[in-house]
């Protein structure tokens, strides 16, 4: 499958899109998983991803939403059903699946622009190409001025930045995010939800995002599926419509917003 290139996308044509798009990225097929077969984590789930979707798995610990994502960056196979991309079975990690975890896992003797670059470790990319795209992706992330600093010289902030620029360098079809802004402060973590929602408009490509907060899940997600580990799949799978332009922080204080998280909040307390 040819990649997309980084280019501006409006958020009011990428909600349209998203509506009346049949396309579909991602599937899992009557998936089940167990670390034994005394106990399965996932049971017959059925999930699809569209393409250019920001979908959030929310749920409980142990409902199985870094599961499910491990088993479609294929870290992880399953024991029963079929997990597919672009309707290919997939068969163990790829470029065309990009991964940030809660740690940035950056190379301390790397300077940002050679940890950004070394997402290309696989591809043969030219020189040239490979700059203009380092270039253009830690200007989107907001680094542009900060090439050459290493890791030690960054705030906690900044590197889980340089850690989804790395992802995003090789323009991946899907972005697997791991709760990767569980280990910052309340306000860098706003910030930085406001600035992937900036970065998902300028570079095509699905997000799945998994959370156990609900507001951050409301904030960023065009749709959320909440988890429920007694039944070993989904409870819910709600549709988010908020103002455009999504990143703007007043959503955070809308009214459509808070019925969202009351809504989300009171499904929650029904599958503990």
């Amino acid at each position: 499958m040819s990649k997309s290139p980084i280019h501006p996308v409006s958020s009011l044509d990428r909600q349209s899109e998203l509506e009346n798009s049949p396309a579909q990225l991602i599937s899992l097929d009557r998936v089940s998983f167990g670390y034994s077969h005394k106990r399965l984590v996932l049971q017959d789930l059925d999930l699809e991803i569209k393409q250019g979707e920001f979908l959030t798995l929310l749920g409980p610990s142990g409902c199985g939403k870094s599961t499910i994502l491990n088993l479609i960056a294929g870290f992880y196979k399953p024991l029963l059903g079929r997990v597919t991309h672009g309707g290919e079975d997939i068969k163990g990690p790829s470029a065309r699946r990009g991964v940030v975890f809660q740690s940035n896992a950056l190379f301390d003797w790397m300077t940002v622009e050679q940890n950004v670059g070394f997402g290309f470790r696989f591809q043969a990319v030219s020189k040239h190409e490979r700059k203009k795209r380092v270039e253009t992706i830690i200007a989107l992330v907001g680094l542009r001025g900060n090439e050459r600093k290493y890791p030690y010289q960054l705030s906690g902030g900044m590197r889980q930045r340089v850690a989804v620029a790395r992802s995003m360098v090789v323009q991946p079809e899907i972005l697997l995010m791991d709760e990767p802004f569980a280990a910052v402060d309340v306000q860098t973590r706003e910030g930085l939800q406001e600035e992937l929602l900036k970065l998902h408009e300028q570079v095509s490509g699905a997000i799945l995002f998994v959370t156990h907060s609900i507001e951050e899940a409301v904030f960023l997600s065009d749709r959320i599926v909440i988890l429920d580990r007694n039944l070993g799949g989904i409870a819910h799978d709600i549709k988010i419509h908020l103002p455009e332009p999504r990143y703007t922080a007043m959503n955070r204080v809308s009214d459509a917003f808070n019925q969202y998280r009351t809504d989300l909040y009171l499904k929650m307390k029904a599958i503990e």
